[in-house]
């Protein structure tokens, strides 16, 4: 008797332990992000300038935090911060240097492109 019991709280333990493991890897797996990013050189009666539109939303459609940021040339990056989708135009440059774009979500990593 001793011996089915003990052999049975070790099936008990070993259970509930396995639904533990099963319901942690769920709550911990995500689906992945939607990313949308356009980005382009941009002329007027000012001069050229960058311009760049990023949106970001999880899987279940809700808004991602996001930093975007825009350059031309060799000029200082401009940035906007906001959830969802975030534009944001980089200062005026009487040249026309190449178009840099970049975002970041949350506290990740920047994603940085050149684009024209």
């Amino acid at each position: 008797m001793k011996r089915l019991l003990r052999n049975g709280k070790k099936a008990v333990a070993g259970l509930v332990l396995t639904m533990m493991a099963v319901c942690m890897v769920s709550s911990v797996s995500q689906g992945a992000n939607s990313i949308d990013r356009y980005g382009s050189r941009m002329k007027d009666s000012k001069g050229y300038c960058s311009y760049t539109k990023v949106s970001a939303y999880d899987d279940r459609g809700y808004a991602l935090n996001l930093k975007v940021g825009a350059k031309i040339g060799n000029g200082i990056w401009a940035y906007n911060s906001g959830s969802g989708t975030v534009i944001v135009k980089s200062a005026y440059s009487s040249n026309a240097g190449t178009a840099w774009h970049s975002y970041q979500i949350g506290s990740g990593s920047r994603v940085e492109w050149s684009g024209n």
